[in-house]
């Protein structure tokens, strides 16, 4: 049996966190896959998605390839990004949607969006 290494399917499976967590190790006996990355952060972020990233890679390499995810933080002079993949061709995209035409429609949703919790737009720090 061949070893499969989830390192070349990375880019395609994390997207843009693949700038700043990438793999360094991956344990074929056990399914764990390190990822280092640079800041709290991202790796938080990365934590959060574990289980997306474990589905991704197992639907590229094959079930229950990746069955767990180690995360270390990394010095940035120390980690190395991998040079991003090729862009794989995209499935066209929907074309955007119109705004509805049926004036009681917009008025229903300009009526949401005005209640809708802002942010202050302008914040005072004391001095």
């Amino acid at each position: 049996m061949s070893e499969v290494s989830p390192l070349p399917a990375w880019h395609s499976v994390a997207g843009p966190l693949a700038k700043h967590v990438v793999p360094t190790a991956f344990d074929s006996e056990t399914g764990t896959l390190t990822l280092a990355g640079t800041s709290v952060a991202w790796l938080t972020n990365t934590r959060l998605l574990a289980d997306r990233l474990m589905q991704g890679l197992n639907d590229v390499l094959g079930a229950a390839t990746v069955r767990q995810i180690q995360l270390m933080k990394r010095d940035p002079s120390t980690l190395h990004l991998l040079p991003p993949m090729p862009e794989s061709p995209r499935a066209p995209q929907p074309k955007p949607t119109t705004a509805p035409s049926d004036p009681a429609i917009e008025a229903a949703l300009n009526r949401q969006a005005r209640q809708l919790p802002r942010e202050e737009t302008q914040f005072i720090l004391p001095g």
